[in-house]
């Protein structure tokens, strides 16, 4: 199932809305912290002003709207939590969204950084799925996933290493590698290229032929179905 992340947090009123900063000044018109307002105060900003098409206006998205999107649109979410403050309410307010949307469970992943949150809400949701960000390789990095109670695994290529990635397909984990943009120019792979001196596509290209990597993400959807291409695989 193709998918598409997103990022939630509870506005001041305890409603769940997707975007990606806690400020809303880069990515509207109008200035504050997304978690000091009113869904209806964010509503009065445009929240398309770094849409590719001049003149878009959009209001911001709310989370409900997202999950009846994906039921009709048969696409999975991966939901990055946001959330800094208020956490016991956004814990009941988020498990009362999931719980009562008919079909939502089943295609979700919960994401985030705070694997204490995301346990939070998986003990409260049946059949919920956790997907953990890991940033470091550790010592004994399998033993780190799995006591997070994770049910897949977010990796940046930096810190992955071939022999985690069979480790964590042992352990029937899912595996998400996350590419970011490109930089001085050159897009993802190459920039890694210029950067550790190595043949980095292949090596990814390698990983995803072995059935290493569950899910690759990109900001640029076209990227990674080209990725996809070469690799030999289609898109699930």
């Amino acid at each position: 199932m193709s998918s598409i992340e997103l990022d939630v947090h509870m506005t001041l009123d305890e409603k769940m809305v997707v975007t990606h900063d806690f400020r809303i000044d880069r990515v509207s018109d109008g200035s504050g912290y997304v978690a000091n307002m009113t869904l209806g105060e964010l509503r009065a900003y445009n929240f398309g002003v770094s849409a590719l098409t001049e003149g878009t206006n959009a209001a911001i998205p709310v989370l409900d709207d997202i999950f009846d999107w994906a039921i009709r649109h048969d696409t999975g979410l991966v939901v990055e939590i946001k959330q800094r403050s208020r956490l016991d309410r956004f814990i009941e307010r988020f498990t009362e969204l999931v719980t009562t949307k008919t079909g939502i469970v089943g295609r979700i992943q919960l994401l985030g950084f705070n694997h204490v949150l995301l346990n939070q809400i998986k003990d409260r949701v049946p059949g919920l799925k956790i997907q953990t960000v890991s940033l470091e390789r550790y010592k004994n990095q399998l033993e780190a996933i799995l006591s997070s109670s994770a049910d897949c695994v977010c990796l940046e290529y930096e810190h992955t290493h071939i022999d985690d990635l069979k480790a964590y397909k042992q352990a029937g984990l899912g595996v998400r590698l996350y590419l970011p943009p490109g930089k001085l120019g050159l897009d993802t792979l190459e920039y890694f290229r210029v950067k550790f001196g190595h043949d980095v596509r292949s090596e990814i290209l390698f990983w995803m032929k072995e059935g290493l990597i569950d899910m690759v993400s990109h900001d640029d959807v076209l990227y990674v179905k080209r990725l996809i291409d070469d690799a030999g695989l289609k898109c699930a």
